[in-house]
């Protein structure tokens, strides 16, 4: 019985995204924990935990808009830490401004692909006035390979900003 609990919670984990050792939660061993959807923490970013009700412990990074409006009751909060993710992945939202350039979005992709990086969405828009939107969800590893995509993405010729998108 308790072997087959066992099997169905981490296939539950799975499909869910739910990594049993991404984040360690002070004062608990087997408590529910799901990273929060409204600023999708990577790992290496700072973060604070919420205690929810019936839904376990909530994972923001610290500076999410979100936080503050939560934490109205201090009790709540709870201690979070990152923990060993080998072969965790984290999707993130980037939106790229750029000009409308022949070219450029293969540079982008290719910039993605050299960082090892999958791209799970894209879609590229160009404005009458020749301006270029790119907005794209990538699978990362952690909070440095986010910044060095950033880095390059922003240096890419034609690219104007950069920007993570939260939620």
């Amino acid at each position: 019985m308790y072997e087959a609990r066992e099997r169905i919670g981490g296939a539950v984990k799975r499909v869910l995204g739910l990594h049993e050792s991404r984040v360690e939660v002070a004062g608990m061993r087997d408590g529910m924990v799901t990273l929060a959807h409204c600023c999708n923490p990577v790992l290496g970013e700072p973060i604070v935990g919420y205690v929810t009700r019936g839904r376990g412990v909530s994972v923001h990074l610290e500076d999410c808009p979100n936080v503050e409006k939560l934490l109205y009751d201090p009790q709540r909060k709870i201690e979070v830490n990152w923990a060993s993710s080998e072969g965790a992945s984290y999707s993130v939202k980037l939106r790229i401004r750029s000009e409308d350039r022949a070219g450029l979005l293969a540079r982008v992709t290719s910039a993605i692909a050299d960082e090892e990086m999958n791209i799970k969405d894209i879609r590229a828009d160009t404005t009458e006035d020749r301006r270029g939107q790119t907005l794209l969800t990538v699978t990362i590893r952690d909070r440095k390979q986010l910044e060095r995509i950033l880095a390059r993405l922003r240096a890419l010729e034609g690219v104007s900003a950069v920007e993570r998108i939260l939620g």
